[in-house]
């Protein structure tokens, strides 16, 4: 994968990001995470900037997407928010890493020279663009729905293999990176398991989607 994918990529959805500065609600009451879900702090809506060695700032950005672009995608997607939201409150949302609707992801995964994860200097912030993101609602600019994990649960990284796997968790559930990466692009597979749901649903898991990220970016 070459940066102009990336920058391609990324082009469009920075624009609806510039959105999220201003705005403070999603398409309801119901749609806006009122005790965030993070391993301490909890979330920022908006999301944050994470500290990177990569020479362009828009590259610390990643994609969680659907390598065949099925519809199966969306149903994946809102089985992970149900644990903090109504799926139904989401709208659209497409696997194609190209497309407008997706998830966009910035983290760090900070590893200690024998390979072990340091939690406390590894982050995650997901954000899920759907449908409804840049609509305007009872006078509110809709934004992406954030997930924002402030520290990791646990890691490892291998890097005679170049295999990684890194968990973060909290009372809502876990989810898991696992993949590998060269010297431009770290990619795999992102799992989930929630511990709860909201109201009429049952706590969801499986496969979340592929990751694609850039490594000056992810791993420290």
């Amino acid at each position: 994968m070459t940066k102009s994918f990336f920058n391609k990529s990324m082009m469009g959805v920075l624009v609806v990001l510039a959105l999220s500065l201003s705005a403070c609600a999603k398409k309801d009451s119901s749609a806006v995470r009122v005790a965030g879900r993070g391993a301490s702090t909890g979330v920022t809506q908006g999301g944050t900037t994470t500290p990177n060695t990569c020479s362009n700032t828009n590259m610390s950005w990643g994609k969680i997407y659907d390598p065949s672009s099925s519809p199966q995608f969306e149903a994946q997607v809102k089985g992970f928010v149900s644990a903090t939201l109504d799926p139904q409150s989401l709208g659209t949302i497409s696997g194609n890493i190209n497309d407008k609707t997706g998830i966009d992801f910035s983290g760090s995964f900070q590893f200690d020279a024998q390979g072990r994860l340091i939690p406390a200097s590894s982050t995650v912030v997901i954000k899920i663009f759907d449908s409804f993101v840049g609509q305007v609602y009872n006078g509110q600019t809709v934004v992406p729905y954030v997930v924002e994990f402030s520290q990791a649960s646990e890691g490892i990284i291998d890097r005679t293999t170049r295999q990684i796997q890194v968990k973060f968790k909290d009372s809502y559930g876990e989810i898991v990176f696992q993949g590998q990466y060269d010297n431009n692009t770290v990619q795999g597979t992102v799992h989930y398991q929630n511990y709860t749901a909201v109201s009429g649903y049952q706590p969801s898991g499986g496969t979340l989607g592929a990751f694609r990220a850039y490594t000056c970016a992810l791993i420290k």
